[in-house]
């Protein structure tokens, strides 16, 4: 039996993870007393969070579709189930998970319960966050264009920088840098392996080994990007994508009123909120991303000018602060416990037990499939 991965650089991560979120953690709750969240959290009115978990499931539901459509340009015969399956194991696994460990279970699961090739899994993953990130550099654009946002001035030295304008500027940069360097890679991926195939016959057992591996697994998820070749399946992806992160906004007007802080969170400030958490969650973070979240959720109100020590328009909480802080906690604990049924649920309809991933990845045995070609 092989070993299985080192895992030295997991740890790490996860140190990483629980030192960030520990800073966070005191960031976001900074100059908030604990009995004031205490107070707000239970003045809340839960029945409205039936709604956010309803749109939740129902923005997973397109994402399964989205990947759906994404696996059957190289397995036809996937089923919606299992992309549903498949997907909400694995995003609890995101959710649970510190550093974003989590994302290696999906092509794990691909592997294991459909015999994808880890790299196409990855590749996978990888449009899929793509995409994902593309939609939220651009309705971060249109948040900042389009929804009144105070300016935020910083001062450095002689020089005066404007967050909100900087933030606009950045997503119109990066979104075409995002979308060129991915367009060079499906056009001619293929074509830049072909370059490293003299590699292979060059230099030690050791090195050939290395490359031969390295070529099988960029082989693989090369073939994973299958579906952003053909037109009509690119379109389809796209307006998934553009429905599901459109959807997904609506969840926080609902969780506003269920925390006393309706209107001043609507839809249009909910996608600020949104986009500002997604990208949050980008950085390394503890397990269920706790202290990241209510970070970032605290600093895109805090943008809005929803902050302070007035009462909420309610009257349910001592501050707006505790009220905010409420928002994020009462949000970010609901949405896990959401994904944490939808797992359950599909890990109890498939009979699966989740302790094969677990087999698989000590085994060794993914070392193999790695380098295994389509």
């Amino acid at each position: 039996m092989s070993p299985g991965p080192d895992a030295s650089p997991g740890r790490g991560r996860m140190v990483l993870g629980l030192v960030v979120g520990a800073v966070a953690l005191a960031l976001a709750l900074w100059g908030v007393p604990l009995r004031q969240v205490g107070q707000a959290l239970a003045g809340a009115q839960p029945l409205w969070l039936l709604p956010v978990g309803l749109i939740f499931m129902g923005q997973q539901a397109l994402r399964a579709v989205r990947q759906l459509v994404m696996l059957r340009a190289v397995r036809p015969r996937i089923s919606f189930h299992t992309s549903f399956s498949v997907l909400c194991i694995s995003f609890l696994a995101i959710g649970t998970l510190p550093a974003r460990l989590g994302e290696v279970v999906r092509p794990l699961l691909l592997l294991e319960r459909e015999a994808l090739p880890l790299g196409t899994g990855f590749a996978l993953v990888f449009l899929e966050r793509v995409f994902d990130l593309c939609a939220t550099l651009a309705m971060l654009a249109l948040v900042v264009w389009l929804v009144p946002t105070p300016s935020h001035m910083v001062h450095l030295g002689s020089i005066e920088v404007d967050w909100v304008a900087l933030g606009r500027q950045a997503a119109l940069t990066l979104l075409p840098t995002v979308l060129l360097a991915v367009l060079v890679l499906v056009l001619l991926g293929r074509r830049l392996l072909g370059w490293l195939a003299p590699l292979e016959a060059m230099g030690p057992r050791p090195w050939r080994a290395f490359i031969h591996a390295g070529r099988a697994f960029a082989g693989t998820f090369l073939s994973g990007l299958e579906a952003v070749r053909s037109p009509a399946r690119l379109l389809t992806i796209l307006v998934l994508t553009v429905v599901t992160w459109a959807a997904s906004g609506f969840m926080y007007p609902f969780a506003a009123r269920a925390f006393g802080l309706y209107p001043l969170i609507g839809y249009g400030r909910g996608i600020g909120v949104l986009t500002i958490s997604m990208l949050g969650g980008i950085a390394p973070a503890p397990p269920g991303q706790a202290g990241t979240y209510e970070a970032f959720v605290r600093a895109a109100l805090a943008l809005y000018g929803v902050g302070g020590s007035a009462p909420p328009p309610g009257g349910s909480a001592p501050t707006l602060d505790a009220a905010v802080i409420a928002f994020a906690l009462g949000m970010h604990v609901w949405i896990l416990m959401v994904q944490a049924v939808s797992a359950a649920w599909f890990l109890a309809a498939d009979r699966y037990d989740p302790r094969r991933l677990l087999r698989l990845a000590r085994s060794g045995a993914w070392r193999e499939e790695l380098a295994r070609p389509e």
